[in-house]
């Protein structure tokens, strides 16, 4: 089973979900009147993998790291991160994703490449659409080649976050 919660940071509300000490989501703009929506949105991505149950307690640990890094008072994330569920080259992009360091950028075709797919610069960009663990697998850093590219959050999201690492 695995618990749900949500937290206000200084980007906005936020929902989070972890099973055994992992995060399995993150997602933006979920306030107390979205979370029925989200925790059925995420119900029907997880694929029968996990079941939900609210406990705030539960995800008050990593909610509080959350919260730190987006004001600045944490540089890194001290969290083990579970996506187990996600399939196939969709999960080797985001474990790539995972990997570009704090204050850098990469482009969705070299995430391809560094996938082992380097023409499939569009999936790259759809699986960072649905990255189920925004700002942790911090998909703010893929940008496209001729500028910033999309994100979830919206692209004022996208600029502050790159501006708090230091990126932009």
């Amino acid at each position: 089973m695995a618990s749900y919660g949500r937290t206000d940071t200084a980007f906005g509300p936020m929902f989070l979900a972890v099973h055994e000490s992992r995060l399995i989501a993150l997602k933006f703009g979920v306030d107390e009147a979205r979370m029925p929506a989200a925790v059925e949105e995420l119900h029907r991505e997880l694929r029968g993998a996990f079941g939900l149950e609210r406990s705030d307690v539960d995800v008050r640990p990593i909610a509080t790291q959350v919260r730190d890094y987006l004001t600045g008072n944490r540089t890194a994330f001290d969290l083990e991160f579970d996506i187990s569920w996600v399939n196939g080259f969709r999960r080797e992009v985001l474990l790539e994703c995972a990997r570009i360091p704090r204050g850098e950028v990469a482009s969705y075709a070299e995430l391809a490449r560094r996938a082992g797919r380097p023409m499939a610069y569009r999936a790259v960009g759809n699986t960072m659409r649905t990255n189920p663990i925004a700002i942790v697998i911090p998909c703010h850093r893929v940008v496209a080649s001729g500028g910033l590219g999309g994100y979830g959050g919206g692209l004022d999201m996208k600029q502050r976050l790159l501006a708090l690492e230091g990126a932009l």
